[in-house]
């Protein structure tokens, strides 16, 4: 059973940890140059970094792509189901998993050592890279759901993302390169 969807993107100097709708195409986009060689595995040798987003804006984005690559009607879709982290391996590599799951349970056992937040991403990216991509722009579903009963779910997920926000480990552009 996979509660968890860790996917590494290795390079010479970094690991990269994707977590769904968290730009993680803008991301691979940018970094393909590299060559980045894809692991289930942190290799605790490399400096390794993730995007995060924050949650509303996270599970909005995550529930339209499931709509849209499943083909399903909004008026179908039970609210208090959406948040499971269940992968099943096979469907994983379909690409079929919930892009609503907390992104908290990525995190579990990754060791991750820089946080960037999405909003920092187009400085992160061309301060490393010296180039940025930005993708994926999906249409907007807000009017169908209630925010408030959406953030109900979301508590812990605030009170995580919060937390990374005002640690040491968030990349800001003050603190330069990383790798």
């Amino acid at each position: 059973m996979y509660f968890q969807n860790l996917e590494f993107y290795e390079t010479n100097n970094f690991q990269y940890l994707l977590i769904h709708k968290n730009a993680c195409t803008s991301v691979l986009k940018t970094i393909e140059h590299l060559q980045p060689k894809y692991s289930e595995k942190r290799n605790l040798n490399k400096v390794c970094w993730t995007v995060v987003r924050d949650p509303y804006e996270r599970f909005m984005a995550g529930l339209c792509y499931d709509i849209k690559r499943q083909n399903i009607d909004v008026a179908d879709i039970s609210l208090d189901k959406l948040f499971s982290t269940y992968h099943e391996k096979l469907s994983r590599e379909k690409g079929n998993v919930s892009h609503t799951a907390y992104q908290s349970m990525y995190f579990i056992n990754s060791y991750v050592n820089w946080y960037v937040d999405l909003f920092d991403l187009k400085n992160f990216l061309e301060m490393h890279f010296n180039k940025s991509f930005h993708l994926n722009k999906g249409p907007d579903i807000k009017q169908y759901f209630e925010k408030e009963e959406i953030l109900k779910y979301l508590n812990m997920e605030y009170e995580i993302y919060n937390k990374i926000k005002m640690s040491s480990f968030i990349w800001q552009w003050q603190k330069g390169k990383i790798f």
